[in-house]
């Protein structure tokens, strides 16, 4: 079969991919070597949120300002996006938005570190000492309208209609073809 795009991989990025651009009128196909959802995507932990444990005090140290900005919103824009195309297609997938929370049972260093650096990249953080959790914590960052949904009831919606070739895994890749079984 010929295709503009050939997607390997039937996971959240191929599906994702495969759906923005069939959008814009490519004419694709993705190979999946088992089957769709069935690898990462599968043990997601369902989570979409700009947080991602103590990343941003880091990012600031290493890369700059500017390039840690530009990570942090661009998972703030994610959250937004797979709102959009939930919302867009009217898929079922228990997505709702909630705060997200990176505490800590021993020391509030680290927390007050990252929260400074959240605040410096303008993201909805927060600290906070109350927290609904069954064991003791001495703090928390709370990273507020961040979202969970069900990752698999949003993947297959997203993939009913586009061309996918599950079973197929991918031998080689030479130029413009792609060889599988």
């Amino acid at each position: 079969r010929k295709a503009d795009t050939v997607i390997i991989g039937g996971g959240m990025a191929g599906i994702l991919i495969g759906h923005e651009l069939v959008k814009r009128g490519f004419d694709i196909v993705i190979l999946e070597a088992k089957q769709i959802g069935c690898g990462q995507t599968k043990n997601t932990t369902a989570k979409i949120t700009s947080q991602h444990s103590l990343c941003y005090d880091k990012l600031i140290k290493r890369f700059g300002e500017e390039k840690a900005y530009q990570y942090a919103h661009a998972n703030e824009l994610a959250i937004k996006s797979y709102e959009h195309i939930i919302n867009a297609n009217k898929i079922d997938c228990d997505f709702e938005r909630l705060p997200s929370y990176l505490y800590s049972q021993t020391s509030t260093q680290c927390l007050e570190r990252e929260l400074v650096s959240a605040e410096k990249l303008s993201l909805p953080a927060s600290f906070q000492t109350d927290l609904p959790l069954p064991f003791k914590t001495v703090g928390a960052i709370k990273f507020d309208n961040q979202a969970q949904f069900h990752p698999l009831k949003f993947l297959y919606s997203l993939a009913e209609d586009l061309p996918i070739y599950e079973n197929t895994p991918v031998h080689t890749v030479e130029g413009q073809k792609v060889f599988t079984e």
